[in-house]
């Protein structure tokens, strides 16, 4: 049999050996869905990626990053979501009318080997709220130069980072179950 792969690197540091292998993502595909006299609306926050970051600076993306040493991919992920967006993703769960998602287990791996290597951990979440929480992004402005609360269609309307209009589509068509014609 033939295979793609490389074998992975490793460094010794104080006697012990350390591999270096693909980096996991977590990616929070976030929607809160607000019911005020409007009827139910449906609402994404992004972050625009700040010119100190390696890639898609200037683009809007949903809140995501790398699984840091010693923590799980739960913790990772309401980190990235708390440092990018400012939202404490265990206070909505709790305060929220009603929830949809699971804060410890991905709804999907992606692990397609293109250009970054990043194997990245989906976890679409959905928030019932009679408010949207204030943005309020914990890290610097050349990680997270602004945010923004957008509604769902002109969300997936344009060319986020990453391509990430396309995995928010996938969410509500394979996790949420919406059809198709009412996929924006």
């Amino acid at each position: 049999m033939k295979f793609n792969n490389r074998l992975n690197w490793y460094i010794e540091r104080d006697g012990n050996i350390e591999w270096i292998s693909r980096s996991v993502t977590v990616l929070a595909i976030l929607l809160f869905v607000l019911t005020d006299d409007r009827g139910d609306r449906h609402f994404v926050p992004l972050g625009k990626r700040g010119d100190g970051l390696p890639d898609e600076r200037g683009k809007w993306a949903l809140p995501g990053g790398y699984l840091d040493w010693d923590e799980t991919v739960g913790e990772a992920l309401l980190r990235e979501v708390y440092e990018e967006l400012g939202l404490n993703l265990l206070d909505l769960q709790a305060n929220s009318r009603q929830f949809k998602g699971n804060l410890e287990q991905p709804y999907f791996v992606y692990s397609v080997p293109q250009r970054l290597q990043n194997v990245t951990l989906w976890f679409p979440l959905m928030f019932w709220v009679e408010q949207l929480p204030p943005l309020a992004p914990q890290v610097p402005l050349d990680e997270v130069a602004e945010t923004q609360w957008l509604e769902l269609a002109p969300t997936v309307a344009q060319d986020l980072a990453f391509g990430h209009q396309n995995i928010i589509r996938h969410c509500l068509q394979h996790y949420y179950q919406w059809p198709e014609s009412e996929i924006p």
